[in-house]
């Protein structure tokens, strides 16, 4: 577990909560957060899980494992403990999805998709502002959206746009193809050259 990190995510269980947690928490822990109560998740079995409040915290700068859990357990009863660990968040646009299953890893599981306004904000939260994604990462998303034209033999970059658009949940995926437009549209193009050779000379 790394020893430090700015953003931190913990689960939660009500019973130890207090029990107005969601009108308190703003002032009391003080920072960013994000957080969705799954109250219809269910196992392997197909039953009922534990309801149970997935929570993030963004700290201005760095902070450790214990401080993260800590201002967590804020909003424990006295005596209780309503978050037993929290770890590191690596990519927080990943874990945003996941607050309500909207992650890649989620659909594929076919875990319950919960509404966009199910994810509760507060403290000036924003998403937009914490993404950072490394010259690496998008190469690496470049190259997914490169195959995933050429896989599915897209010819038009409308259709393109949609597919991603339907299939991608990571809305980042949408973000680079835009940035990167021209360069999509030759290779839309391109293809439909080589599945239409005659329509070169048109």
């Amino acid at each position: 577990m790394a020893d430090k990190n700015r953003y931190w995510v913990g689960v939660g269980y009500p019973e130890n909560m207090i029990p107005d947690w969601e009108n308190k928490i703003g002032l009391l822990v003080q920072v960013p957060y994000a957080y969705a109560i799954h109250d219809l998740d269910k196992d392997s079995k197909s039953e009922h899980r534990k309801d149970h409040i997935h929570l993030i915290l963004v700290f201005s700068n760095t902070t450790t494992y214990k401080h993260a859990l800590e201002v967590m357990q804020q909003l424990s009863l006295p005596e209780h403990q309503a978050f037993n660990t929290c770890q590191p968040v690596f990519n927080i646009r990943t874990m945003y999805d996941y607050l309500i299953h909207a992650d890649d890893s989620s659909k594929k599981a076919g875990k319950y998709l919960y509404p966009s306004e199910h994810r509760i904000t507060g403290n000036n939260f924003d998403i937009g502002c914490y993404e950072v994604i490394s010259t690496l990462e998008k190469d690496k998303m470049l190259d997914e959206i490169e195959d995933y034209l050429i896989d599915n033999d897209v010819e038009n970059f409308f259709m393109l746009k949609c597919l991603i658009r339907r299939d991608f949940v990571n809305k980042e995926y949408g973000r680079l193809l835009r940035s990167n437009s021209g360069y999509f549209e030759r290779l839309c193009r391109g293809l439909y050259l080589i599945n239409h050779p005659r329509m070169k000379n048109e």
